[in-house]
């Protein structure tokens, strides 16, 4: 009977007891279209001043290529098969915001632009107005290294800050190559 007790009283305490919590962690695809004249699509998100790549959370319903083609049709173009670029591990500024970044980079094979109904605008922009133009200094410094840097894929981890409505960037870890040998 004593055992039961004890058994019952634990199963009512919190997990957090026996475990610790785990942040929710989510996926974010990045698409860097470029296009016929090696210039990178940037997007002002509808409402607001915020200018991005295209990108999307990833959900049980598609899977990541048919995923970044769908959001390529959702702007009028097909792309060339998607090449990853880059794998980040982003901190947003609350406490448990916590999301990989997966950058991909495509070109334009076809299609008509048109912008989806939450972009306001559509802009070509070459590397060196990237840092200009983006809005968030996380999503900018991934692009220009992985821009510069096209033959490999690379990593690293940044916290988002803001501070007076000014959005920011910290490393935690500088971006490094990501190997793809095995030795």
């Amino acid at each position: 009977m004593r055992i039961l007790l004890l058994l019952l009283l634990a199963l009512s305490w919190p997990a957090s007891l026996f475990a610790q919590e785990t942040q929710k962690i989510s996926t974010f695809h990045r698409l860097l279209i470029v296009n016929d004249n090696k210039e990178l699509m940037v997007v002002k998100i509808k409402n607001s001043d915020r200018w991005v790549t295209p990108g999307w959370y990833q959900d049980d319903h598609s899977s990541i290529k048919t995923g970044l083609e769908a959001l390529a049709g959702t702007y009028g173009v097909s792309i060339t098969s998607p090449v990853l670029r880059g794998v980040f591990t982003l901190k947003g500024p609350k406490e448990n915001e916590l999301s990989t970044r997966l950058i991909y980079v495509v070109k334009i094979k076809g299609g008509t632009l048109k912008s989806p109904d939450s972009i306001d605008e559509i802009r070509w922009v070459n590397l060196q107005q990237v840092s200009e133009i983006i809005t968030f200094p996380h999503i900018s410094t991934q692009i220009r290294q992985i821009m510069l840097h096209s033959g490999e894929v690379w990593g690293g981890t940044q916290i988002m800050t803001q501070e007076n409505g000014i959005f920011g960037v910290k490393f935690v870890e500088n971006f490094y190559p990501i190997s793809l040998n095995n030795h």
